[in-house]
């Protein structure tokens, strides 16, 4: 029989507790100072599932803890993969990036274990990069990851966690594809785009997965913004789809000292225009396994909230002027598209390198995890459409055409993004500031791309 560290017990002290939130811009002790925020993934990891290499069923989850914890097959039924999985379309041919900050020592390992466990075949290539030095995986000493508040696994067993989410839910949704983990040494904007100009140069892949963020109320100039910039300009105009979380803390995000703002800010690189910016939705009523599509509704379960709002740096990109989206301000919307990012419908995880809690399963979830099923979903649709290129254009194509939108997403229209006191935005019928296009029918958004023409 099963071992696993469900108890009722259990469920009150962890939930109690508050599960591990990591903010967006919690501070790293060992992280040099800079000019640019410091960075960490907005990234929730829930309670320990099971201590064996053996997965827990999303019956046990439900039953100890209140929430989901889904499997690949879960939300490949979720946005309707079968049908492109069917017909040999999972991503090959394609390579998927993914940068982190530290990466995790036992990546490699924790892959095989998660892929044993569910079924799927070993990435045809995984390589890591570590283009400014290898990193000294040092946890002497860091508190366990359900103290992530402290601040200080802001950096590594937290990246550990968010590397593991990135690799194990990249491959999960595009299992035929390439798999390059780029490592910066530490959690700050500059070394995470030296990681990115290497993936640039040395053409690694196109399609990119960040889930790391900072406020733009965070930085001291805008003019700082739009200099970073030049790195995600120079990406699309290479045909580069760069993905980024837009963040845990629905319509304001963290500053420098671990503090929320008290008023609506969004989050860069995700505000870019040069980037598509992923926002969370949570499965409304979570169940113990999904088969076909459970309805959705804005991420805002308690724990988190799927970031969004308006730029104040970015005007209004010709995509979305194009498209009609609802903008009263003039400027940049967030989230392009979104997907399941909540805690109550969490998905598993395996890992092997915290030494304060031991090897096992955890249910994790954040925007985090929305953004490398975004990347796995672009892996399949361009080896199913042939080169897409930077994808944001593509999508608002398909949102000007009703029949092909209704087709190709999920529109949600419960739910609103508003957070800690600070007013956000009411998902509704198409384009809105929660849940941005919606979530993908991915066989129906195979379709639709390829009705659609990429940018001049």
């Amino acid at each position: 029989m099963r071992k696993s560290c469900f108890s009722k017990v259990a469920v009150i002290t962890v939930i109690a507790a508050g599960l591990a939130i990591v903010p967006a811009a919690a501070q790293a002790s060992d992280a040099p100072a800079a000019s640019t925020p410091t960075v960490a993934p907005p990234l929730i990891v829930g309670p320990m599932a099971s201590h064996t290499t053996s997965a827990p069923t999303g019956a046990d989850c439900l039953a100890a803890f209140g929430i989901a914890c889904y499997r690949p097959a879960d939300l490949q039924a979720q946005y309707h993969f079968g049908p492109l999985y069917a017909a040999g379309d999972n991503g090959k041919g394609q390579t998927i990036v993914i940068f982190d900050a530290y990466g995790s020592p036992t990546i490699r390992q924790d892959l095989a274990t998660f892929d044993s466990a569910f079924g799927l075949p070993a990435p045809p290539s995984f390589t890591i990069y570590m283009p400014e030095g290898n990193v000294n995986y040092n946890y002497t000493g860091l508190p366990s990851p359900v103290n992530f508040h402290n601040k200080v696994v802001g950096n590594r067993i937290g990246w550990a966690y968010e590397t593991t989410l990135d690799v194990d839910w990249t491959h999960a949704m595009a299992p035929g594809a390439n798999i390059d983990l780029v490592i910066a040494p530490v959690p700050q904007n500059s070394p995470l785009q030296n990681a990115q100009k290497f993936a640039l140069s040395n053409n690694l892949g196109t399609i990119w997965s960040n889930s790391w963020s900072s406020a733009e109320l965070a930085y001291h100039q805008d003019a700082t913004i739009q200099n970073e910039d030049k790195v995600y300009s120079q990406a699309a105009g290479q045909g580069i789809t760069a993905f980024f979380a837009t963040g845990d803390s629905g319509a304001t995000d963290y500053d420098q000292q671990g503090n929320l703002f008290p008023s609506a800010t969004v989050t860069y690189p995700p505000s870019s225009l040069n980037a598509v910016a992923v926002g969370g939705t949570q499965v409304t009523t979570p169940t113990a396994s999904i088969s076909s599509y459970q309805p959705e509704s804005a991420w805002n379960d308690g724990y988190g909230a799927g970031g969004g709002g308006y730029s104040t740096v970015f005007a209004e990109p010709p995509d979305q002027s194009a498209a009609g989206i609802p903008d009263p301000s003039g400027m940049r919307g967030v989230p392009d598209v979104s997907m399941n990012a909540a805690v109550i419908s969490a998905a598993l995880i395996y890992e092997s390198f915290d030494p304060t809690v031991g090897p096992g399963w955890f249910s994790e979830a954040g925007t985090s995890l929305a953004t490398p099923l975004w990347a796995g979903t672009d892996a399949v649709m361009n080896q199913a459409d042939g080169p897409l290129g930077f994808l944001m254009p593509h999508l608002y194509q398909i949102y000007e055409n009703p029949a092909l939108y209704s087709e190709a997403f999920h529109d949600i229209t419960v739910g609103d993004n508003s957070f800690a006191g600070v007013t956000g935005y009411p998902a509704g019928p198409g384009w809105d500031a929660a849940t941005g296009l919606g979530t993908p029918d991915a066989a129906g958004l195979a379709d639709a791309l390829s009705h659609t023409t990429p940018a001049p």
